[in-house]
């Protein structure tokens, strides 16, 4: 009985200092591109190209440095590569025919 106490009490200390996601937050850039990612594995998306705002939600997966957007609101499906150095998330998002390449500071948790 002790034995099952102390193997409860290691686990529950373990899921209590799991450390949550660096994606988690929102993040902006200055024209006006911006993505949140909630703990639950949705996603929102606002990406502005040529003056038109285009809005984008659904649900997200992360392997490794691999991000796969799958939007609820359309059928796109965004794979791509992210990386995060200091404040800043590095991702690429397609619009229209090209490739926009994001840089987008954290702006909140």
């Amino acid at each position: 009985m002790f034995f099952c106490t102390i193997i409860g009490l290691v686990c529950l200390l373990t899921l209590a200092c799991e450390e949550s996601s660096p994606l988690y937050g929102s993040w902006a850039d200055n024209l006006g591109n911006t993505i949140s990612f909630f703990p639950d594995g949705t996603f929102n998306v606002k990406i502005t190209s040529s003056g038109v705002s285009m809005v984008y939600e659904g649900n997200y997966s992360v392997l490794m440095n691999s991000l796969t957007f799958t939007c609820t609101s359309e059928t796109l499906t965004v794979v791509t590569e992210w990386d995060i150095r200091g404040n800043m998330l590095y991702i690429d998002w397609p619009v229209e025919s090209a490739v926009s390449h994001l840089t987008l500071y954290k702006i909140s948790n």
